[in-house]
């Protein structure tokens, strides 16, 4: 597992993001054992904007994804919660429809570097 320095910020290497299409996501895994771990998933917007949140409702505490790498909905347009069908908006994860309504996503900070995403490990 790769950990790089930028502005004084160390970040973890999570999951490649060059080839990731527009209204499309793509989940990781991250272990540092006892640094902690984070599960999280990056997405992309239809205008290439790449946003990442950790893997989990605010209302249960259950993962979002209902297939691998699958967050979104079959439009793209929004996150989809696998277990009460939740939306959230993929801009800010703010949830607009179901149990959790006025809750949001927790948001990671990230870099992206030569089509590999790193997140901030203050986030993990």
């Amino acid at each position: 597992m790769e950990i790089i320095e930028v502005d004084g910020v160390e970040y973890v290497q999570a999951v490649e993001v060059g080839a990731l299409a527009g209204l499309s996501s793509i989940a990781f895994e991250i272990d540092l054992g006892d640094k902690g771990a984070c599960s999280g998933f990056l997405l992309r917007e239809k205008d290439m904007t790449l946003r990442a949140y950790k893997n989990n409702c605010p209302h249960t505490g259950a993962p979002l994804n209902w297939m691998p790498d699958q967050f979104l909905t079959r439009d793209g347009l929004y996150v989809q919660c696998s277990i009460h069908g939740a939306m959230f908006k993929t801009q800010n994860g703010e949830c607009f429809a179901g149990p959790c309504n006025g809750k949001s996503l927790k948001a990671l900070r990230f870099i992206e570097q030569a089509g590999m995403s790193y997140i901030d490990l203050r986030d993990i």
